[in-house]
């Protein structure tokens, strides 16, 4: 394939499959890209499909492409090169659980940016990702996305074996987001055991019986491993949605990190996993007591006449970003005693 002479060769070929992938320098932008050609024949047509889905992404976590190639034999696909190792790697293997969360979160985070963009990836397994030299994992490989919607279907297996969802071995499949969920959490088995429980590599699998997740080598979040197991289940619409596990991932990566500012007049607190609880009186008026849990701040004492946002504070209530809290009744007025409540947003530091 002709490229414009911005592109110089860096060596061979690094991919092998249905396509070859090349190193290039852009000298331009000066930095590595990867081209990405599928030959003539029966398989041409799905980097058609590769170039479609990754048009759409903007993904801290997908591959980003830069530009395109056309001859009169094919197609080719220059997009950003990842240094680094696929999870297949042992390099790669999990150390502690918040290692393994981090990853694993990351993961869940580009397939669920896949699918609001409204395209299942279809072949989510260790080796179509790598993580590059800033602990950044990238998705890459949509040589067999397709958009959702009637005509995602196809007549036969297509997929990986140990990786692919149960309904993937039917003879005509009508295929939804459910597959990914399927194979992210045999990904995410694999990258944790360093394999596959014989059950998964059967063609076709068969099902669990007891949580894998459970047995890993260092102890994650019963809720994790809960919601990591149900994605393997076989009914399909027994799996939770990827956004749905990202955000229980994420729930626990930042447990313990929250921080929160309550301001009383002059006085102010600050409540953290050091300094958990506060509480607050106003006179006879009212009094309220809030505690940091690890992963919300939550009313655990009101008397009186206590308001949260103008409604009646009760024993249970998280406390929102940011609110105010009032004590006493509305007849006082402006007499009233009112608390702000400013709660930090801690982000996931990769």
């Amino acid at each position: 394939m002709q490229l414009p002479r911005r592109y110089n060769p860096l060596g061979k070929a690094i991919d092998g499959g249905m396509s070859s992938v090349f190193p290039f320098h852009d000298q331009y932008l000066d930095r590595k890209v990867a081209l990405k050609i599928i030959p003539p024949g029966p398989n041409a047509r799905r980097i058609q499909d590769e170039l479609q889905a990754l048009f759409k992404l903007r993904s801290k976590h997908v591959v980003q492409v830069y530009d395109v190639a056309r001859d009169a034999f094919s197609i080719g696909i220059i997009q950003e090169f990842i240094e680094g190792d696929d999870l297949f790697s042992d390099d790669l293997a999990p150390a502690d659980a918040e290692t393994y969360l981090k990853t694993v979160w990351q993961l869940a985070s580009g397939i669920s940016e896949i699918h609001e963009a409204g395209v299942i990836h279809r072949d989510i397994k260790p080796n179509n990702m790598k993580v590059d030299h800033e602990g950044i994992l990238k998705i890459f490989d949509f040589g067999l996305a397709r958009h959702e919607g009637t005509q995602a279907a196809t007549i036969g297996f297509v997929g990986t074996h140990g990786f692919a969802a149960p309904e993937l071995y039917a003879n005509t499949v009508q295929f939804t987001p459910a597959v990914d969920v399927f194979a992210f959490g045999a990904t995410s088995l694999f990258y944790g055991m360093r394999g596959l429980p014989n059950e998964l590599t059967l063609r076709p699998p068969q099902a669990l019986q007891t949580n894998p997740f459970l047995g890993l080598s260092f102890q994650i979040p019963d809720e994790v491993a809960e919601a990591l197991f149900r994605c393997l289940s076989f009914e399909a619409a027994k799996r939770p949605g990827i956004s749905e596990v990202k955000l229980v991932l994420e729930k626990h990566l930042l447990s313990e990190k929250h921080r929160a500012l309550v301001v009383n007049g002059p006085k102010a607190y600050y409540l953290d996993h050091e300094n958990r609880s506060v509480s607050l009186t106003y006179g006879k008026h009212g009094a309220i007591s809030v505690r940091y849990d690890g992963f919300s701040f939550v009313v655990v004492g009101a008397e009186g006449s206590v308001f949260l946002n103008n409604s009646p504070a009760q024993v249970g209530d998280n406390l929102p970003g940011a609110c105010v809290l009032t004590i006493g009744p509305p007849e006082l007025g402006s007499k009233r005693a009112y608390v702000t409540f400013d709660i930090s947003n801690p982000g996931i530091v990769l």
